[in-house]
């Protein structure tokens, strides 16, 4: 079981994917192994048909200079991904796909449907990003690996230490599934549990996986905790923190309530401000 098949995204519209965001999935393409595609979104915005609006103040021609700055934009980025791979020696295939304006995470969902794992930068330069990393997390029926675009990450054939975030659910054990290439290659996995915050987050509840880890060949540590009235978010923070882990997993969690989407607070925590590489799955 290995990653074969990988794809980084980059956003051209209206904020560019910054050229260290795209430096670090190439090196976090490196750490899982495998062929990466970079693909590049490009914007089709809509044709405004308003000939007033078009005489004063030229939409039309507005829209075709945005296109045009999208599309340069995503040449831009390609070659920085080449560049960035060739240092690394990492293989690189580069692809490009147009989609119409706001519906940028839907067209990378699909794309990332046929994926092993798909990489997403996040951080304050490109606002999307969160969007499309929820969406394709819930979307694409495969794992995401989220991480923060300002994070300087080194090359290396592996993540050393892997933090797995467990709570005895059925999307953390899809995490741990997704994750088991990475985990049979580090050298120290510890297993995170926050007593209290499920109802089946109880102590004990990580023996199971840490005997279903040594059927792998991977040996874990388990470390539970019992929170002081804190809630998840900061607690996993906190963890991380002091464990400096080069690769957290763990699963995604939502749900729909009326008329929109409830993320669980792990969750939403670690796709507002990933606190270093994550691998979520749904």
């Amino acid at each position: 079981m290995s990653y074969d098949d990988l794809l980084l995204t980059a956003l051209t519209y209206p904020d560019a994917t910054p050229d260290r965001a795209i430096r670090g999935g190439v090196a976090l393409a490196r750490r899982l192994g495998g062929e990466l595609t970079f693909l590049t979104v490009r914007v089709d915005l809509p044709q405004l048909h308003n000939p007033l609006a078009n005489v004063l103040i030229h939409l039309d021609q507005t829209s075709r200079l945005e296109e045009a700055r999208s599309a340069a934009t995503a040449d831009l980025e390609a070659a920085c991904a080449r560049v960035a791979a060739e240092i690394l020696d990492q293989p690189l295939h580069c692809e490009s796909v147009c989609a119409k304006l706001y519906e940028e995470a839907e067209t990378v969902a699909r794309i990332a449907r046929t994926r092993d794992v798909t990489l997403v930068p996040i951080g304050p330069a490109v606002l999307a990003d969160r969007d499309l990393a929820e969406t394709v997390l819930f979307g694409s029926g495969r794992p995401v690996v989220v991480y923060p675009e300002t994070a300087e990450i080194t090359p290396a054939e592996n993540f050393p230490r892997v933090l797995i975030a467990w709570d005895g659910s059925a999307p953390a054990a899809r995490a741990v599934a997704d994750a088991m290439p990475v985990l049979r290659r580090a050298e120290e996995v510890r297993v995170f549990t926050a007593l209290g915050d499920k109802p089946q987050a109880v102590r004990g509840v990580g023996e199971a996986l840490t005997r279903h880890l040594r059927t792998h060949g991977v040996v874990a540590r388990l470390d539970e905790r019992l929170g002081r009235d804190e809630a998840i978010g900061p607690r996993l923070a906190a963890h991380v923190a002091e464990t400096r882990p080069d690769l957290l997993v763990m699963g995604g969690y939502g749900h729909a309530r009326l008329r929109e989407f409830v993320l669980g607070g792990a969750t939403q925590a670690i796709l507002e401000a990933p606190p270093c590489p994550v691998m979520l799955s749904h």
